[in-house]
Formats: C-alpha cells, sequence, structure tokens
C-alpha cells in the first residue's frame, strides 16, 4: 500500500485512509483511493432532476463502476475519459457493485506508473470486416433447392421470370448468393485494425494501432478457414465489452454472427464475447446503426457514408465486395486481402467522424 497521492491529491482526506487497493478486493463502506482510467461517461438525472454521472473504470487489477451524484459534481471539472486518482466507498445497489466518489482529480501518467507500476490499460476499437464465399458443396443443393420453392411456392414472381429464362444462370447467382449465410457460406478473410478509442487521449502515452487479416497471408496464400476463425479469436481473446469496443458496418446483423456461426460449423469451441440480445449492444459500434440513429430497420451502404464524409472508397473499378467470388476464381487473394483491409480502414474513419460528432 502507498502513502496518500501528493500534489494535492488527498490533502483533505486522513492520512491513513488505505489506497491503491486491488479492485476485486475492495472493502465495502470503507472509504478508499484509486487510480483508474476512466473510459466512459454517461450523464443520468435523479427523479428530481438533479444531474449525476455514471461511468466505467478500470486499471491493471479489474473494472470498477464509478457513481458521482450533483454535490460531489458541483465545483469541479467535468469528469470525462482519461486518467483519474479517486476516492470514495463501495456500495452494492440491486445486486451490482457500483464506487460512489467522492473525490476525483486529474492525474498523470507519471503517478499512474508511479503508484500502479506500469502504463495505463487504455480501451481499445477492434474495427472489423469480413469477407466470404459460398462453400463448394453448396452448389449441388441449389438446382434442387430452387425446383423445391418453386414447386411449393416459395419463389418469388421476379425470380420466376429469370428462373424461366435461364435456369443455369439463375442458380449461378444463388450459389454466389450463398456466401451471405453461414450454412452455405464460409470466411474468406477477416481483417482488423486495432487501435484507441477516439477521444481517448492520454498525454505522454501513444496508443499503439495494428492491422490483421486473418485468412489470407501477406504472399497472397489461402489459409484453412479454422486457421482464420482460431487466430481471429486469439487476438480478441482479452477484448472487455466493458471498455473496449469493436467495431464495424452491419456488424451485429452480419459479420460477428457469421464468424460464430462457422465456429459452429467448424466444431469450434469459442464463447461470443458480446451478447448481440441487448437492445444496446454492450462493447459494439456499428457505424450502420449509428447512421440511423439507432434504428435496426434501416440500411445504407459503407461506401454511400464513405462519400457523404468525403472519404476515399475502398471500391475500385477491379475490386469491390461483388467481385470477391471472381477475384477468388481468378487467384486473386492478395486483392482480396487488401480490399478487406481497405474496408476496415473506411469503416475506422467513419467511427472517428461518428464518435467526434456524436460521441459514444
Amino acid at each position: 500500500m502507498h502513502p496518500p497521492l501528493r500534489l494535492g491529491f488527498c490533502l483533505s482526506l486522513d492520512f491513513k485512509m488505505k489506497g491503491n487497493i486491488p479492485i476485486p478486493e475492495l472493502p465495502l463502506a470503507e472509504e478508499v483511493w484509486l487510480m483508474v482510467a476512466v473510459t466512459s461517461v454517461r450523464e443520468r438525472r435523479t427523479q428530481q432532476g438533479k444531474p449525476f454521472r455514471e461511468a466505467n473504470a478500470r486499471n491493471t487489477t479489474g473494472n470498477l463502476a464509478l457513481k458521482i451524484w450533483a454535490d460531489v459534481l458541483e465545483g469541479r471539472e467535468e469528469i470525462r475519459p482519461g486518467l483519474w486518482g479517486v476516492t470514495g466507498k463501495l456500495d452494492t445497489f440491486q445486486n451490482q457493485t457500483q464506487f460512489i466518489v467522492s473525490e476525483y482529480k486529474p492525474i498523470t501518467v507519471e503517478q499512474y506508473r508511479e503508484y500502479l507500476g506500469c502504463d495505463p490499460l487504455l480501451p481499445r476499437a477492434f474495427t472489423m470486416d469480413i469477407e466470404t464465399l459460398a462453400l463448394p458443396g453448396f452448389r449441388e443443393r441449389v438446382g434442387p433447392k430452387l425446383e423445391r420453392d418453386l414447386r411449393l411456392g416459395y419463389m418469388r414472381l421476379e425470380q420466376q421470370d429469370r428462373y424461366f429464362e435461364d435456369i443455369a444462370a439463375e442458380e449461378e447467382r444463388v450459389y454466389q448468393l450463398g456466401s451471405l449465410n453461414a450454412t452455405s457460406g464460409r470466411v474468406l478473410s477477416i481483417a482488423v485494425h486495432v487501435g484507441p478509442i477516439p477521444g481517448f487521449e492520454v498525454a505522454d502515452l501513444n496508443a499503439s494501432q495494428a492491422e490483421y487479416a486473418f485468412g489470407i497471408d501477406p504472399e497472397g496464400n489461402e489459409q484453412e478457414e479454422a486457421q482464420a476463425l482460431g487466430d481471429f479469436l486469439r487476438l480478441m481473446s482479452d477484448f472487455d465489452p466493458e471498455c473496449d469496443e469493436v467495431v464495424g458496418h452491419n456488424l451485429i446483423s452480419f459479420d460477428l454472427p457469421f464468424i460464430f456461426q462457422r465456429c459452429l460449423a467448424n466444431n469450434i469451441k469459442a464463447k461470443p464475447f458480446v451478447n448481440l440480445g441487448e437492445y444496446n449492444v454492450r462493447g459494439v459500434f456499428d457505424t450502420m446503426r449509428a447512421w440511423w440513429l439507432g434504428d435496426r430497420r434501416s440500411r445504407v451502404s459503407l461506401d454511400d457514408i464513405a462519400w457523404a464524409f468525403g472519404i476515399e472508397s475502398s471500391k475500385t473499378s477491379n475490386v469491390e465486395g461483388s467481385k470477391v467470388f471472381e477475384l477468388y476464381q481468378a487467384g486473386k487473394l492478395a486483392e482480396i486481402r487488401e480490399y478487406n483491409l481497405n474496408d476496415v480502414r473506411v469503416t475506422r474513419k467513419v467511427y472517428e467522424r461518428m464518435v467526434a460528432c456524436f460521441g459514444r
């Protein structure tokens, strides 16, 4: 245990106050001090209309929910994502623990390092995108499936017109669309950018950034789907939905379900790291939903948003999502890999704009 913080943090407090205690070992109802990285802050009001803040915080020992009442906020600078020293007491409410803050002040990276012996764990954004292909074995299922749909009256009129005009062409079209369903398609490539969450800047601490592509190596060689899925899961193994975010376009409805459904198909044990059943999914930022302010029914392409924002498209005349199968057949896997990474780069820029304008 360290003595109380210097630089005035604990000048008004009892010098015997406990501090720098691992979060899982915090005692109930006893005033202590902690150094934490506040990763998100939400503005709330009581039934009487008084403002208060709910925040998520973490340090190397664990995560902690903070609550800051109006009387503590009064006369102090607004708490925001960053490094803070906090004092208060651990409490329970509706069987959940929360730390009731009585005082807070900003701290430096040097102070954090001195008392915790390491750099702070900054929240990360995992921006991702996948490319998929229809399974080879699905081709032989297409013909009988179309015949059955026609016989049972499941085929729409416009599809009937295409089918009677050119059965082989319609079978090929349906086969390629199999890439959009995890029962008939597979993961070809998963691209991920790992970087800081926008708006969380800490002076004198540079957040690292890195890009990954699983499924196709830098030389353009294809890897087994199970290997790509396994490598992706290892990258995400320390993802924390309480402070980190996984970011993508139509991520909730397509990319994440597809990945874990293919884990099932490959008999890979993988517990999903987010709960897509939540109305507002913790730890996920879907740029499609953010564009529509949370609406789940409306759709918009990433390319259209990028154009509206003045961001260069990831698509070219030779490479775009609809041409992935054609490129794969031509053996141009390196081009698919780069397109997958470019989609992630565009998504990251869209995400940064949305967070800067809308907040998180």
